[in-house]
């Protein structure tokens, strides 16, 4: 049985933004540092869906909305407190997660035809949420009931939430790493590296890949309560299509299937955002050309990159040695 494993990266995140808001500590200072932790959690979960079982979802934002969007109308309609309706909204995006894997393994669904399966769901839960306007106030945005957090009573709300949040990130970081390492993470890797041969030798190609949806999904479902209560009010607009591209741009910034890769990209394109936001609709074409120059000349993102480079430097140190 495998030890759990707590990586030096983790604990160097979290040390670092442990410490920032003592340094920058104003409001909206504050709202970039929990956007960037808010992401990493995205990201690690968007790393466990499209990395490790090579499903291509492209309805991250409708997971993580479908929860938000649960939680609060059960809190809302029922008079309850929020902890206890959260759960019921992962259960929720769990199951459609679970769906769409399933139903795109059995089907056959290539990867470009599961990203536009998921895609296609995408713009079903916006339409569903534009159209229960009476549930979902639409448009316009549900004001969501106020959460406890904890520690609030030692910090003040905003930075109570935030140390929430960051704790949330640095577990699904440590998560992740003990995830690759597991089990299921050497499974999904022999299904990565021929599907056939995996399944020759017993391994289940569809209940991995199920497995592996159903997790990132419970990620995203729980970022995204915490990002509705967060914000204090959710929208279509928040949980948009456009937060997918975000969180894919994240990844393959930082680097598909590495450990640090999804603290790197949502830091780097999380603060990239905020200092283009004045160029309004010209920051999502900018977006768009860094995908594509991603896609065609850096796939192995920062990380990796950086990791090759610090390889290729102790060797080159230990033989100017020798």
């Amino acid at each position: 049985m495998l030890k759990p494993h707590i990586p030096k990266p983790a604990i160097v995140f979290f040390l670092v933004f442990v410490s920032l808001p003592f340094f920058f500590n104003n409001p909206y200072q504050l709202r970039i540092l929990t956007i960037i932790a808010i992401y990493a959690s995205f990201v690690y979960a968007a790393n466990i869906i499209i990395g490790e079982s090579r499903q291509l979802f492209l309805c991250m934002s409708a997971l993580a909305g479908i929860s938000a969007y649960t939680s609060a109308i059960l809190a809302i309609s029922y008079n309850l407190n929020p902890w206890l309706t959260i759960p019921a909204g992962i259960i929720f995006s769990v199951a459609v997660g679970a769906m769409l894997s399933y139903v795109s393994i059995v089907r056959g669904l290539g990867e470009v035809f599961v990203a536009i399966v998921t895609l296609t769901f995408a713009l079903i839960f916006e339409n569903v949420v534009l159209g229960l306007r009476s549930i979902t106030m639409g448009e316009t945005g549900l004001v969501m009931p106020v959460l406890w957090w904890p520690m609030q009573e030692v910090f003040s709300r905003r930075m109570a939430s935030y140390y929430t949040i960051l704790i949330l990130a640095v577990l699904t970081s440590i998560f992740y790493a003990n995830f690759v390492k597991s089990r299921l993470g050497i499974a999904l890797k022999a299904i990565r590296s021929d599907k056939v041969s995996a399944e020759v030798i017993g391994i289940d190609a569809t209940k991995y890949n199920v497995i592996a949806a159903s997790i990132g999904s419970a990620i995203l479902a729980l970022t995204g309560s915490f990002y509705g209560y967060f914000n204090g009010m959710i929208s279509p607009g928040i949980f948009s299509p456009s937060m997918d591209i975000v969180i894919i741009l994240m990844l393959l910034l930082g680097g598909l299937r590495t450990l640090y890769g999804p603290l790197i990209g949502a830091t780097v394109i999380v603060v990239v955002l905020e200092l283009t936001r004045g160029f309004g609709q010209l920051t999502l074409t900018f977006l768009g050309v860094l995908l594509i120059i991603l896609i065609l000349a850096f796939r192995e993102g920062i990380s990796s990159i950086a990791e090759k480079a610090a390889i290729t430097l102790s060797n080159s140190m230990r033989k100017n040695q020798i």
